[in-house]
């Protein structure tokens, strides 16, 4: 029997954190059942995938799991170079979420990440909506052009799969793709038991109503008028605000109706088709 080689691709905002920390909370289990799982960092991405596996060559795991947001932004030859020095049968698996959930939630994250963005939501979009529909046979924005992302690990040498997100039951999903493709019982992994998140954690989301905060917050801060560490208090604060805006208005939509309606026209021009037929 060979060996299985999969590869969680994300892309960005469609659950890798938790199915990262999921992957750490029950990694002796994972084991236990053959599976050696490992989150390879972006900033050191094809380095540290190549030193992954060539560790791995040595041990009889017979399913190894490698887990990155960015191995769809990648060249699929320099992913394949990696991947042909290690025999296995290789997969990749995505998560496709509706790109009227993910441009506010990548909009947001960046407001309390490392870029310390300053921008409106609406030049945001534009520009996202602008790049999104590049015909020059690039990836297309950041996040959600499936067919490109699917077409990029086919290139790299995978059969790739999708699961649709949806944060209640993204585990259980993931869980049971993972079962078919490899027959390993990892219920394991829906049954994780995840540390809550905190201070400025990606499993943390910021609510809309509370942009125009932390784009003061991060503004301050590039004009050096307030402390890096001042500035991640504040941004803590917002969230902690944000985890009590949610439990009193859960389905809260964070997109005006035109916004909605020129993500969703988007979704249908890029990615309904090819998502209806995987």
């Amino acid at each position: 029997m060979n060996r299985q080689l999969i590869l969680h691709c994300g892309p960005m905002k469609t659950g890798s954190t938790a199915i990262q920390d999921a992957f750490h909370a029950c990694r002796n289990a994972l084991l236990s059942r053959g599976i050696s799982a490992h989150h390879i960092l972006a900033r050191t991405l094809l380095q540290q995938m190549d030193q992954v596996l060539t560790q791995e060559r040595e041990t009889g795991h017979p399913v190894v799991l490698l887990s990155s947001e960015f191995f769809g932004q990648v060249s699929p030859r320099s992913i394949r170079q990696i991947l042909d020095r290690f025999p296995a049968d290789r997969h990749a698996i995505f998560v496709s979420r509706p790109l009227r959930e993910i441009y506010p939630s990548l909009y947001l994250q960046n407001l309390k990440g490392s870029s310390r963005r300053i921008t409106s939501f609406r030049s945001f979009l534009n520009n996202q909506l602008s790049l999104d529909r590049d015909p020059g046979g690039g990836l297309g924005g950041q996040v959600m052009n499936a067919p490109v992302l699917d077409a990029r690990l086919r290139s790299a040498g995978c059969q790739t799969h999708w699961i649709r997100y949806d944060r209640q039951t993204l585990l259980r999903r993931f869980a049971h793709m993972l079962h078919t493709i490899t027959d390993i019982d990892v219920t394991a992994l829906n049954q994780a038991r995840v540390s809550p998140a905190t201070g400025l954690s990606p499993r943390r989301s910021l609510r809309m109503e509370l942009a125009g905060m932390a784009r003061l917050i991060n503004q301050l801060n590039r004009h050096g008028l307030l402390a890096d560490r001042l500035r991640e208090q504040l941004l803590v604060f917002c969230l902690d605000v944000s985890d009590q805006l949610r439990r009193i208005h859960p389905q809260e939509s964070s997109l005006s109706v035109v916004d909605r309606q020129r993500c969703d026209q988007l979704d249908r021009d890029i990615n309904q088709a090819f998502l209806s037929s995987t």
